[in-house]
């Protein structure tokens, strides 16, 4: 065994151990009742929050591919990093009242939520479904992830199946024992691994390039040539630009990926505004809507959203990993700007188009000369992240199979002691299909987890009508919800095998995400037969959803001072959404310089593009900060909900000593400025 290999098991063994603790000790707060086991007693305070949510919703998705997919498609992909900000406004428009509905009537899986207040097994039933198809596909491509890092840091020694088999029971353990609790508690180690993990990589490309001059001058060498994975764009965008360096415009009129491809690449202004709206799903799906049950109290998600999803990983995507993907073309990733004497150095080895994934891996081994100890512990923060999201949706995906279909539909006079007991074992089979397709179908895990947050995005309807629109129907979210899944199936990859390649179209037509065709359907079909309903006064059901909607606009009420505000809310939200991450994105391509007109010329000593991501990133901070704390979409309920608490009986609670009197955020921000201590300290050693 190599003495890399060594550090490797060695950071891992303390890594599992504890794991395995919080396993244990978890276990022992989870006996009591479903709600202490699902959903942490529904007490999780507000660090916590902060940091194990940011971790579950952010880091098993971004850690690989966002600096791999960067080096590959250049700063055009960069501003996918967006979904630092729209992740967050999704939440923002939602959790807070999900938590106030499961508050005041003790839902513990959103498929509860959902058939009380539609009173539809349909929508609970594909809940369910789309929970299942959601969470393993995912679950697999993490668990691989995982098995490949340990089969090549090792050099061969462990092979990718045996190293993915064992790390991942790591979070079988902790998930079923623990619950909720221990996946909380380890969340917040794994999101500082996570965040480690992402700045220090960051460092080492900047320690090996020389500085942000020199960077900058050797950019703006490439940007003058045609050296691209999808050559220039051809007057597109504004100019005929290198498409590593420009958007290729704001839409193009081609069939899609596979049919006629996109000039210049396919990240069109449109299709980084349907990607990064898309990718709302990850927090609208069942398993990441539980997640808002569990929190202390609302303005919990406000420390989420703000500070952890929209700057810290901002930070990290619009920043660090940016730096990392177009860094590695420069210190010898790139076999063509290598080919033209463009590189800075020739330290990485060259990465082919179709092994990018790669990329990150090859970093990591960079240390091998200077610091093995350093790269066995960034292989286990990449590790901490993957199963960071990956326990996040072991463990609700369990729960709501468990509850929403064996407990409803099957058992439905069980036990809690009998309950547990399924839910473990419903975990266990979850996790071990999920090994069987990492294993044994790669192709169908990689089709199916390209699907995946596009299904769950097609749950907006659902929670628009549930939160916000009591006009939206049964049958209207219920149809919507089946066609919007069925578009989203047609416009991805799968859609063509399963029609034999017969279709028109391909992947994503007219460089839009099938995330957003799904949705235009889904919107058509809700509104259309919620507006037959209204008219043919054929709605039964208006009054009982009503009830709902009279609480929620009770308790969450926009504060009289700030009223005047909403019409500045529709204006600000809709300018950053047009010139942030829509159509307004292509004056980023030569706003601050035209890409190819050299480094004197570029106003922000950095290509024009990503500076005005960079510029517009920083609204976007402004603009969740407003919404969330200024319009209180992310505050405390206006009065403190008492009424069908699942602790106590109203009487059995003065009012003074209700939550919402006592609302402290614990020990959370010593911890923080701990965690910025450290990372000044990183700061200082490796820049100064």
């Amino acid at each position: 065994m190599s003495e890399k290999s060594l550090w490797l098991f060695i950071f891992i063994l303390l890594y599992a151990s504890f794991c395995f603790f919080w396993g244990v000790r978890g276990s022992r707060y989870n006996s009591d009742n479903p709600e202490s086991y699902y959903l942490a007693n529904r007490n999780v305070s507000s660090w916590v929050f902060f940091f194990a949510a940011t971790a579950a919703t952010f880091a098993g998705l971004t850690v690989i591919s966002q600096t791999s997919l960067v080096f590959h498609d250049g700063f055009q992909y960069a501003g996918t990093a967006f979904i630092a900000i729209t992740v967050p406004l999704g939440s923002i428009f939602f959790f807070k009242r999900q938590w106030m509905l499961s508050k005041k009537f003790g839902y513990i899986t959103p498929g509860e939520m959902y058939y009380d207040y539609y009173q539809s097994h349909t929508i609970r039933i594909i809940s369910v479904l789309a929970t299942f198809f959601i969470a393993i596909p995912l679950l697999a491509v993490f668990f691989g992830a995982t098995g490949y890092l340990i089969n090549t840091l090792t050099e061969g020694f462990v092979s990718r199946e045996l190293g993915m088999w064992v790390i991942s029971t790591i979070v079988l353990f902790y998930t079923t024992r623990g619950g909720l609790k221990s996946i909380t508690s380890v969340g917040v180690v794994q999101s500082w691994l996570y965040f480690l993990t992402i700045i220090t990589l960051g460092i080492i490309i900047y320690s090996y390039i020389g500085n942000l001059e020199t960077f900058g001058k050797s950019l703006a060498k490439v940007a003058s040539t045609n050296i691209s994975s999808w050559g220039n764009t051809n007057g597109y965008g504004g100019g005929d630009y290198n498409g590593y360096f420009a958007l290729p415009g704001v839409i193009q009129w081609v069939a899609g990926l596979g049919k006629n491809e996109a000039i210049g690449g396919p990240w069109t202004a449109m299709m980084i505004f349907t990607f990064t709206i898309s990718f709302m799903g990850i927090i609208l799906s069942p398993s990441f809507s539980m997640w808002s049950y569990s929190a202390k109290h609302p303005k919990t998600f406000s420390y989420y959203q703000l500070w952890g999803s929209a700057v810290i990983v901002g930070i990290l995507l619009f920043i660090f990993t940016t730096y990392q993907g177009i860094g590695a073309s420069l210190l010898g990733a790139n076999a063509e700007i290598n080919n033209n004497d463009l590189s800075i150095n020739k330290l990485l080895p060259e990465v082919s188009k179709e092994n990018h994934t790669m990329l990150i891996y090859h970093i990591i081994n960079l240390m091998d000369e200077y610091a093995l100890w350093l790269t066995g512990l960034l292989a286990v923060g990449i590790i901490a992240a993957l199963q960071s999201t990956s326990a996040a949706l072991l463990m609700t995906s369990g729960s709501i199979i468990t509850r929403d279909l064996y407990k409803t539909y099957v058992n439905k006079n069980l036990t809690w002691e009998k309950e547990i007991r399924a839910a473990r074992i419903i975990m266990m089979l979850i996790f071990l299909a999920s090994l069987y397709l990492a294993t044994f179908a790669k192709p169908a895990m990689v089709i199916f987890s390209g699907i995946s947050i596009s299904i769950a995005f097609q749950f907006l309807i659902v929670l628009l009508g549930l939160v916000w629109f009591p006009w939206i129907t049964r049958g209207a979210a219920t149809f919507g919800l089946i066609i919007g899944i069925i578009i989203v199936i047609l416009t991805e990859t799968i859609g063509q095998q399963i029609t034999g390649n017969r279709l028109p179209w391909g992947r994503w037509p007219l460089t839009i995400h099938s995330g957003v065709w799904g949705l235009l359907f889904n919107i058509f079909v809700c509104f259309s037969i919620s507006a037959f309903s209204s008219i043919t006064k054929l709605d039964k059901s208006r009054l009982h959803r009503d009830r709902f909607h009279e609480f929620l606009n009770d308790y969450m009420g926009l504060h009289p001072s700030r009223t005047k505000l909403r019409s500045f809310a529709y204006v600000i939200t809709l300018i950053w959404l047009f010139f942030g991450i829509g159509p307004g994105q292509v004056l980023g391509n030569n706003f601050f310089g035209e890409p190819g007109a050299g480094y004197e010329a570029w106003i922000l000593n950095m290509p024009s593009i990503w500076g005005y991501q960079l510029i517009w990133w920083i609204f976007g901070i402004g603009l969740i900060w407003f919404l969330g704390s200024q319009m209180d979409l992310s505050t405390l309920p206006n009065k403190p909900i008492q009424e069908n608490d699942i602790y106590k009986k109203p009487e059995e609670i003065p009012a003074e000593d209700n939550y919402i009197d006592k609302v402290g955020t614990g020990y959370g921000w010593i911890l923080i400025l701990i965690g910025l201590a450290i990372f000044s300290i990183i700061f200082y050693v490796y820049l100064v």
